[in-house]
């Protein structure tokens, strides 16, 4: 049964995977949306390919990037790898901490077949007495956990993959004090075929570490891959249209509006949703920062370079 899933992890998401419902807060099967499919895609091309899994990811809100990332290292450690440390660094230790919820509710829900004789070794329990870092006896794995603000504790520990999560916020702004940060908690991770960097974050301005090394992935002089998740490419953010609405919903619509109709992927029901969602806003910037269109939008907040919508049509 294990093999059928070791080569495919959308399929032992949709089988195997128990994540909350953003909606209704009730557990479902993990299938995946149209962007995580989409990421899922790059990271298995790099598998595949042999190489080390590593991206930089820049993201509007709301999609399940976080999910996406923690469930991928799950199946690493419970499908194809034993003995396959991750470590989960985020902003601050309780962002941490509800990213490996996510696992904790997996290991709860996950199929009693594949559990075999010894089901109670499916779950996390103290490493050594540790509050940072737990392990699943039955695959002879640890997962640990850190923060930005004390990446020391689990500093020194043997991983093999590492998801780093709000990037743009470590170091309180300070490059040089994030870019230590992110040595002293990925540093270590050797370059093997199934290791995992996965560095995301939303974004923070222009004047940061994770701004730095999204210019150097977007360049080709990272390691990592640059991946950019806009607003549109997420479902949920649309609006119900009826026929006899379409017509005045078009007209009502700006010029920056009708500019993201001609962007593959934008229907007349997201361009509806956006004309609407911008009157929370004060400024068309502050909207564009939250739910960013192309990865100039995304880090033009934070007192970043300022953008003018007109630029982009």
């Amino acid at each position: 049964m294990m093999d059928r899933y070791s080569e495919d992890f959308e399929l032992w998401c949709r089988e195997c995977v128990t994540v909350t419902d953003k909606l209704t807060g009730a557990p479902v099967p993990f299938v995946l949306n149209a962007p995580q499919r989409r990421v899922a895609a790059i990271m298995e091309r790099q598998r595949q390919a042999g190489r080390p899994v590593r991206l930089i990811m820049l993201k509007a809100r709301q999609w399940g990037g976080s999910t996406l990332v923690q469930m991928y290292m799950a199946w690493m450690q419970l499908v194809r790898r034993t003995g396959w440390n991750s470590l989960i660094c985020g902003h601050v230790k309780d962002a941490a901490a509800n990213i490996r919820g996510m696992y904790s509710l997996l290991l709860r829900h996950y199929p009693a077949h594949l559990k075999g004789d010894k089901p109670g070794e499916w779950s996390f329990t103290p490493f050594e007495k540790s509050a940072n870092v737990n392990i699943i006896a039955a695959r002879d794995c640890r997962v640990a956990l850190a923060s930005a603000f004390a990446p020391n504790a689990v500093r020194g520990g043997n991983y093999q993959m590492a998801h780093l999560s709000e990037v743009a916020f470590w170091g309180e702004g300070d490059h040089d004090v994030a870019e230590k940060i992110v040595r002293s908690v990925a540093g270590s991770i050797a370059l093997l075929p199934d290791t995992l960097i996965v560095m995301e974050s939303t974004a923070d301005g222009d004047d940061n570490y994770f701004h730095t090394e999204w210019q150097r992935a977007v360049r080709g002089e990272s390691d990592k891959e640059a991946v950019f998740v806009p607003w549109y490419e997420i479902e949920i953010y649309r609006k119900e249209l009826a026929d006899s609405e379409r017509r005045e919903v078009a007209e009502s619509l700006d010029s920056y509006e009708k500019w993201l109709l001609g962007l593959d992927g934008v229907s007349l029901e997201a361009a509806a949703w956006y004309h609407d969602k911008r009157r929370e806003y004060s400024t068309h910037e502050q909207m564009m920062a939250e739910y960013p269109s192309t990865p100039e939008e995304a880090f033009c907040g934070g007192g970043g370079e300022r953008l003018d919508p007109s630029d982009f049509f």
